[in-house]
């Protein structure tokens, strides 16, 4: 089966409005009520209630950046103009993004902690989310080296023809 780009363009950027949409969702009406619950069910973490809320609304700024550099290279699968310097650099923006995001999230976590507004298990769980996060920019960096390198070859080819 062989899909168009116009029709990858369409798939990847209704993709990013249901992420987005879902993200929104998550932070405006999921978060909150989730963290009203812990406060009724461990009140001696309701202090925490608000430096948490804001805390997580932070880290989720950089997953809709994220969201927009997928929008913009969406434009450029839709023109099949993938392998350019412009989509390496997109790409490398995301990994920034998300190696800043989980640094901050780690380090967040572990601040809460230090004043007694975390658990230890749930700073755990922030580790694992971390080596996610890591991970992906590990995986972010890499593509953007290759779609460098790609790109240098596109230019080369484009020129001898």
């Amino acid at each position: 089966m062989v899909v168009s780009s116009k029709t990858l363009c369409g798939l990847l950027r209704a993709a990013v409005i249901v992420v987005a949409i879902c993200g929104v969702a998550v932070c405006c009406f999921i978060l909150p009520a989730v963290g009203k619950s812990f406060s009724y069910w461990y009140p001696e973490f309701a202090h925490a209630y608000v430096p948490w809320l804001v805390f997580l609304w932070v880290a989720a700024l950089p997953v809709f950046a994220v969201l927009a550099l997928i929008w913009r290279a969406s434009a450029a699968v839709g023109h099949d103009r993938v392998f350019t310097a412009a989509m390496a650099r997109l790409v490398k923006y995301g990994a920034m993004c998300v190696f800043g995001d989980t640094v901050y999230f780690c380090a967040g976590n572990i601040v809460l902690l230090l004043l007694g507004m975390n658990h230890p298990a749930i700073v755990l769980a922030s580790l694992f989310i971390g080596v996610l996060g890591m991970s992906m920019t590990a995986l972010m960096a890499v593509l953007s080296r290759h779609l460098t390198k790609a790109a240098a070859l596109q230019e080369e080819v484009d020129g001898t023809i």
